[in-house]
């Protein structure tokens, strides 16, 4: 009885106990629930920390590509050389976040590459600079027509010091231009300052731009030779009436605002009618040729040699005075009366011959077409002198008032 009565006061305390460890277990069933969920949360919050910061990569890596498109509508778009210099330059430092790079175009004779724009180069490494074909990384690139990528300008032989940048060591990428997806015109070269700072994604893309700048470059130089074209005369090539008229304006702009001189010379053949009427006008153009040819062997490359009409010519002669332009003017004269022409000795005294007027600003005038008009009379007054000779002193009345 007494076991009996023992056993039964011990239920109540095993339940108890039972009931206990039943919610301890769903406390801590619980609890677990919780970390795991607050894991679940720490581990979402990471990822979205991930997605953040890939969205920001995204959203940069976008903005970049529309500065890119931006950037390459506006270069297409351009027409002048020196602004699509300076646009190309942007859109290699927008594209490649690199702080030294160039553009280099080959010369006239294909054999030089010569700097035409850069940024972050030392002062003797910036335009002008050149390279012969084939030499250095950017000399043999404008060669074979392949891009190049050096992961250590330090350990590569072939990268020079004239390859214009301020480091010789780290990465450097040089890419072609091309036209026509054929022709090399030049290269664009970049460098960063750590080895191994490109890779080969930074190539195509260097290399897309490449092909952008090489495109807005072709039409800006058919655009350049086009209104070169239309600024020269179609027998001689030299320049035509309305380019000179529009070269003196500037210079009396330039002259006046800086206190400059320079002169005006207007010549005429002698006689040139007979010439003409004795060996045809076939004759008489290849005459017209062979004294503009003339004409630009004794000037300047800042000279501007025009044909004004006929057998007149005029050559402005910048920062040149009276004095110095007489001389320019003999040796012009001298030039073609010593010249072998066909038929020259029907011409009077066996020769062909030019007469010249001078003029002078500001010492006879300020006024363009005042300018023309006394070079003209001076030219007349010559003529009445018998003409082959230099002339700055208008005759009274003279020729009428040429214009434009």
């Amino acid at each position: 009885m007494e076991r009996a009565a023992g056993g039964e006061g011990a239920r109540p305390n095993d339940t108890a106990l039972q009931q206990r460890v039943r919610e301890l277990e769903a406390q801590v069933q619980g609890q677990a629930r919780e970390i795991r969920a607050f894991e679940k949360i720490e581990v979402l919050q990471d990822r979205s920390r991930e997605l953040e910061v890939e969205n920001r990569t995204l959203q940069e890596k976008v903005a970049e590509l529309h500065t890119f498109l931006n950037l390459s509508k506006t270069l297409s778009a351009t027409l002048n050389m020196e602004e699509l210099f300076r646009l190309a330059l942007h859109l290699i430092g927008r594209s490649l976040h690199v702080d030294a790079y160039s553009l280099m175009l080959l010369d006239e004779a294909g054999e030089r590459l010569v700097v035409k724009a850069a940024f972050g180069l030392p002062e003797d490494g910036g335009p002008g600079l050149a390279l012969r074909l084939g030499e250095g990384i950017s000399g043999l690139v404008a060669q074979t027509g392949q891009a190049m990528l050096v992961p250590d300008a330090s350990a590569e032989s072939r990268f020079l010091e004239q390859e214009c940048f301020p480091q010789q060591h780290g990465s450097f990428i040089c890419v072609p231009l091309r036209i026509k997806g054929r022709e090399v015109i030049g290269v664009l070269n970049a460098q960063k300052p750590e080895p191994h700072g490109f890779s080969l994604g930074d190539m195509d893309l260097f290399q897309a731009v490449a092909n952008q700048v090489a495109a807005a470059l072709e039409n800006a130089q058919l655009y350049q030779r086009t209104k070169e074209l239309s600024a020269r005369d179609d027998l001689t090539g030299l320049f035509n009436r309305r380019h000179f008229f529009d070269n003196l304006e500037k210079e009396i702009q330039r002259a006046r605002r800086y206190r400059r001189v320079f002169s005006l010379l207007m010549l005429d053949l002698d006689d040139f009618k007979g010439y003409n009427d004795t060996h045809g006008h076939l004759r008489g153009d290849e005459a017209l040729k062979e004294v503009a040819r003339l004409l630009l062997a004794n000037s300047r490359r800042a000279d501007v040699v025009g044909r004004f009409g006929g057998e007149e010519f005029v050559v402005l002669l910048p920062e040149i005075n009276k004095q110095g332009a007489a001389v320019v003017a003999e040796k012009m004269r001298a030039a073609v009366e010593q010249y072998s022409f066909f038929g020259r000795e029907t011409q009077p005294g066996g020769r062909l011959t030019v007469t010249l007027g001078l003029v002078t600003y500001p010492v006879d005038s300020e006024d363009g077409l005042e300018l023309v008009d006394l070079a003209d009379r001076a030219l007349y007054a010559g003529k009445q002198q018998g003409g082959n000779r230099v002339s700055d002193s208008p005759a009274p009345g003279g020729a009428p008032l040429r214009s434009t």
